[in-house]
């Protein structure tokens, strides 16, 4: 129901509207006169007023009349603006003006009636007015009837309502009332609870979260701070919840921390359970990108400050640790007893770091924190981002531990040390390649360029150690020793020898112009485990290592010092599998030994002494070298034979300089190479050389009743053969070692394996030219009579005293055979070789020789060879011949012998001397003395261009 005081207002203004709509006339209405009253009572004074207005209009006439016309309108305008406004007090107005300068009556009168005539023309103009809209104030009279009527309704309608009100307040109870206000007081009190015991809640949740990050639910402790902050929203209103709402931003940010501490201790001690609920918490802090950012500063930093800290571990502990040492300087304040131990612990450490990164990778390849598949996925970015932190990882890693081994320490290692530094650091190469595919070229040319200048060094340390045993050596045959296999040096490389098997060493003595190429190319043992003698280690070897440990395990716990033997440090050709050794009884491995040996040397008895022995040792470790370091094999294996021909250079310094005989001869013309390369390149790096052997030349060598110490040359000739022999055993393999450009060298040694027989001749001649005395038989030949008519059928004496040196030099022979196994062959070659050329220089000492002469010559020989062929066992055709050609030369014709001598002259090794030659063309020749100046002229020429030649070359 509308307001009645509201609609009489609206009607008023509708009225006042009416009277001021002139469409040709601006005219205001002065306030004066107007008023609700008026607009109220118009209709019942509406005759009376038309009465009194006619008799007004009458006198006005009049005063019209007289005053001067005007027109309505310019009195309308006359009148001043003060009567139009509405709070204006004209009659004040008037007064101050007619009165501001005194009384003046006239005046007064003059705007009384100025006043009454400006109130005429405007009552006339309101008149006028409302006459103009009467019949719109009907209709609005009208409309304000009915409104009138709507209001009498509407003030009815509210008593009634007031009226059931009041029925219902006196009808209802008060009790209800009760229960009414006192519901609304529980809603009230209950939105109060709410209230308090959510800024209870708020107020808990720091000891909530730390509970829960206490359990390592970080998703949990993060979900609550985000639910209550959220909540904390709803409640700003209060100032303790805008405390709360602040502490636990604070709080956030501490949990944020104490995630990132959480996820710095990943690195070391991965843990899948709790780096998932970190992942998790990271999920739903939206910030698992930025997470993965910082894992990765946490590496980087976790590598430099574990590697500080666990060489500070192993520096000196008096160094005061508030000084700040650069890396490289606290690598080089490793003592050299600590630097293996150190080394192992830095590996440790880089294994534990990379164990964790390797366990992260898989866990985000194996779980997705998002569900959404698509180049844009965070998965996807957290994946590549692991995949490119490899290789820096690995790259800082690796700057450590090269900058660890250029340390000078290293190079004061001794060799089972370096070995061990090369098991490890073959062990962290394929770390690096099993973890980011690297291969670790900086870290390969540095151990490089250390094994170079290691090896350099150890190959003159086993060289110096080699003449020690020289020194010291007593030159008897070592018992015990029976294959180089079984000597530790050579244990990791028996399985890899049975692969890789040559052909058998008694094949190789009987036949020296066996091929010695590869059986096979079948490289087997580099990818395979050449120790695991059972297939459970070997199928748990094929496995990575990052599946055969983890963090709190590595692979460089244990077996350092013995393992790794068989792998190729700088080449990366074995199979890591070889760390592990077969747990043989000594039974099963004495009969693995024996057929070993059997299969690879046969059943020949071998003859060693200590320093043979000790070669083998250095070759082994040589081999295990080669295989550690395969890019320096060539120079591994050249320094193997550097070994041989320095133990037979100085067989040869030893025991064939105390000869009586001219050896020219004995000396092929490889063998003097390797003699002179000895000379010339070896023995210049020896500071120790030459060594003193006085004691043993002035004894034993000269001592007739041990027969010039032919048991010591035995031993020491033929260690060194049976080191050429057991040499051959690694042909095979070292050319499996050795690049395919450098088995020429290797081919070209082998090709001369008889070089220690060669070695022999001289060491036995020094011994066999003094069984015979050679001057007492060159006098007695000279005292025979050789231009006999007649041949006896006796022998001259001299013979006999040969024949019984021979004796005797076989007796001695048996006697010393009981001792050691004595070489029939070299030494009695060598007793032959002795006594055909004595017999063929006291036959050219002949001055007068007739045929009968000839003939007993040839009778002295045979007799000779006949006893010495029977007592030694064997057939000596090239000696015979030597004798047999020289005698038989007497009887050439002048064209026969020229051709001959020609022929000698152009011999490589010339059989006779131009002394034996010149005596020879002199006895032959007495009687001719053109051809006996021609052959002597052809003797001498040739003597003097050889001579020439010699000289020129030199």
């Amino acid at each position: 129901m509308q307001n009645p005081k509201g609609k009489m207002d609206e009607i008023k203004t509708k009225f006042m509207d009416l009277l001021n709509k002139q469409t040709n006339r601006q005219v205001k209405i002065p306030a004066m006169g107007f008023s609700d009253y008026f607009i109220q009572t118009v209709t019942a004074a509406e005759s009376l007023k038309s009465d009194n207005l006619e008799k007004t209009q009458s006198s006005e006439n009049d005063a019209e009349i007289i005053n001067a016309q005007k027109s309505d309108q310019e009195i309308l305008e006359s009148i001043e603006h003060i009567y139009f406004q509405v709070e204006s007090d004209t009659d004040m107005y008037e007064l101050k003006k007619v009165l501001g300068n005194g009384v003046n009556y006239d005046l007064i009168n003059s705007t009384i009636a100025q006043l009454r005539k400006q109130h005429k023309v405007l009552s006339k103009k309101v008149r006028q007015n409302i006459l103009e809209q009467r019949s719109a104030c009907n209709e609005e009279f009208v409309a304000i009837n009915e409104t009138q009527k709507e209001l009498e309704e509407a003030l009815w309608t509210c008593r009634k309502a007031r009226s059931y009100l009041n029925y219902a307040r006196t009808n209802l109870t008060t009790t209800s009332l009760e229960i009414l206000a006192s519901y609304r007081k529980r809603e009230i009190l209950k939105e109060l609870l709410n209230s308090l015991q959510a800024v209870k809640k708020l107020k808990s949740t720091d000891v909530e979260v730390q509970k829960l990050l206490s359990e390592c639910n970080y998703s949990g402790a993060i979900s609550l701070l985000l639910r209550c902050k959220n909540f904390a929203v709803e409640f700003m209103e209060y100032n303790c919840v805008q405390s709360l709402n602040k502490k636990l931003q604070e709080t956030l940010l501490l949990t944020e921390y104490q995630l990132d501490t959480v996820l710095n201790e990943m690195i070391l001690n991965f843990d899948m359970q709790k780096y998932a609920k970190l992942q998790e918490a990271y999920k739903l802090l939206n910030k698992s990108l930025m997470a993965m950012d910082q894992l990765h500063i946490h590496f980087i930093s976790a590598i430099h400050s574990s590697v500080n800290s666990v060489i500070r571990g192993y520096n000196d502990p008096n160094v005061d640790e508030n000084l700040k040492y650069l890396y490289e300087q606290l690598c080089e304040n490793v003592e050299a007893d600590k630097y293996i131990p150190c080394l192992i612990s830095l590996c440790k450490t880089f294994w534990t770091i990379l164990a964790s990164y390797y366990q992260m990778v898989m866990w985000h390849q194996n779980y997705k924190l998002y569900s959404v598949d698509t180049a844009e996925s965070p998965d996807i970015y957290i994946q590549e981002k692991l995949k490119k932190g490899k290789s820096r990882i690995w790259n800082d890693i690796l700057t450590k531990i090269c900058t660890f081994l250029q340390s000078s320490k290293l190079k004061t290692l001794k060799y089972d040390q370096f070995i061990q530094v090369l098991s490890i650091i073959q062990r962290l190469k394929k770390v690096g390649l099993e973890f980011c595919g690297e291969h670790s070229d900086k870290l390969i040319e540095i151990m490089q360029i250390q094994s170079e200048e290691f090896f350099q060094r150890y190959h003159i340390a086993c060289l110096e150690e080699i003449c020690l045993f020289l020194d010291n050596e007593s030159w008897t045959v070592v018992d015990s020793f029976g294959n180089i296999l079984q000597l530790p040096e050579f244990r990791s490389v028996r399985h890899t020898l049975r692969r890789h098997k040559s052909p058998p060493v008694v094949l190789l003595i009987n036949s020296p112009s066996v091929d010695h190429s590869p059986i096979s190319n079948n490289n087997c043992d580099e990818l395979v485990s050449v120790h695991s003698q059972d297939a459970v280690s070997s199928i748990y070897g094929s496995y990575g290592y990052f599946l055969r440990f983890s963090e709190k395990s590595s692979p460089f716990d244990g077996g350092l010092d013995v393992a790794m033997l068989e792998e190729d440090i700088l080449s990366g050709i074995v199979d890591e599998a070889s760390c592990y050794f077969s747990e043989e009884s000594d039974d099963e491995h004495k009969s693995l030994q024996s057929k070993e040996c059997e299969d690879l040397t046969g059943s020949n008895s071998v003859t060693v002494n200590n320093t043979t022995l000790n070669v083998f040792r250095c070759i082994g470790r040589y081999l295990q070298m080669c295989k550690l370091l395969h890019c320096i094999s060539p120079k591994i294996v050249m320094s193997m034979l550097e070994l041989m021909d320095f133990y037979a250079f100085a067989v040869h310094e030893i025991f064939a300089k105390d000869s009586v005989v001219q050896m020219e001869n004995f000396y092929s013309p490889k063998l003097e190479e390797k003699l002179d390369y000895v000379s010339h390149h070896v023995l210049p790096n020896i500071k120790i050389w030459p060594l003193n052997f006085s004691s043993l030349i002035n004894n034993e060598l000269a001592n007739p009743d041990t027969l010039y110490g032919l048991s010591q040359r035995i031993v020491a000739v033929e260690s060194g053969h049976c080191m050429v022999q057991q040499f051959q055993i690694l042909h095979t393999y070292l050319n499996h070692l050795l690049p395919a450009q450098e088995r020429s060298m290797l081919k070209n040694y082998f090709d001369y394996l008889n070089f220690m027989m060669d070695v022999g001749k001289p060491v036995y001649t020094c011994v066999t030219s003094r069984v015979i005395d050679l001057t007492a038989i060159l006098t007695m030949m000279a005292k025979v009579k050789w231009d006999v008519n007649h041949v006896s059928f006796q022998h001259n004496n001299y013979i006999d005293i040969m024949n019984r040196n021979i004796q005797n030099f076989a007796m001695r022979l048996e006697e010393i055979g009981k001792e050691i196994a004595v070489p029939a062959e070299p030494v009695w070659n060598s007793m032959t070789h002795v006594a055909t050329h004595l017999l063929v220089e006291g036959f050219s000492n002949v001055k007068k020789c007739s045929a009968g002469g000839r003939a007993l010559m040839q009778l002295d020989f045979t007799n000779f060879m006949s006893i010495l062929e029977l007592i030694s066992n064997q057939k000596y055709p090239e000696c015979r011949a030597y004798v047999d050609l020289f005698i038989k030369a007497y009887y050439f014709s002048n064209e026969q012998f020229e051709e001959w001598i020609i022929e000698q002259k152009n011999l490589q090794t010339q059989q006779y001397t131009n002394k034996q030659l010149t005596n020879l063309i002199v006895c032959a020749c007495i009687s001719d003395k053109r051809t006996r100046q021609k052959l002597l002229n052809l003797v001498g020429n040739d003597h003097h261009l050889n001579t020439s030649s010699t000289s020129t070359a030199t």
